[in-house]
């Protein structure tokens, strides 16, 4: 029952690698390879979430923060904004970004220190595979080699 388990999991392990190696690496890197131009941009907005979970065996919660920013930029004269990104620490309102956007159209951007390089997306992936691999092996000694 366990190598059976070991092997259904090494395969969704599988079909997740193969997606961020075939599908959102290219993407991603189709994205930054567009998107030439930089520009300095401000942070507008700042989202907080809290999230807390139960401790165990102890009394009380751990509380963890998610932050999502919005950050306003001027190309040629005419002011855009992005939108919900995810951020790992928390910004300040004010702060100064770099902007990457698409010379042709200047509201196709990314914030530059909160978007992950396209090798970021092929590295994790190739992990994934690499745990799928070991999974499905794992999985069909444990089922059958007895």
């Amino acid at each position: 029952m366990v190598g059976i388990a070991l092997i259904i999991l090494g395969v969704v392990f599988l079909f997740a690698g193969l997606y961020h190696v075939f599908i959102k690496t290219p993407r991603t890197r189709a994205q930054f390879e567009r998107r030439t131009a930089k520009t300095s941009g401000t942070i507008s907005d700042v989202i907080v979430k809290t999230h807390r979970t139960k401790k165990r065996n102890r009394p009380g919660y751990n509380e963890t923060h998610t932050y999502k920013i919005s950050c306003n930029y001027t190309v040629n004269g005419k002011d855009y904004i992005l939108h919900n990104i995810p951020a790992v620490s928390q910004p300040t309102v004010g702060d100064g970004v770099d902007i990457s956007y698409n010379p042709e159209e200047p509201d196709d951007a990314h914030v530059d220190q909160y978007t992950a390089d396209p090798d970021a997306n092929k590295n994790g992936g190739l992990i994934i595979l690499g745990c799928s691999v070991v999974m499905i092996v794992l999985g069909a000694i444990i089922q059958f080699v007895k």
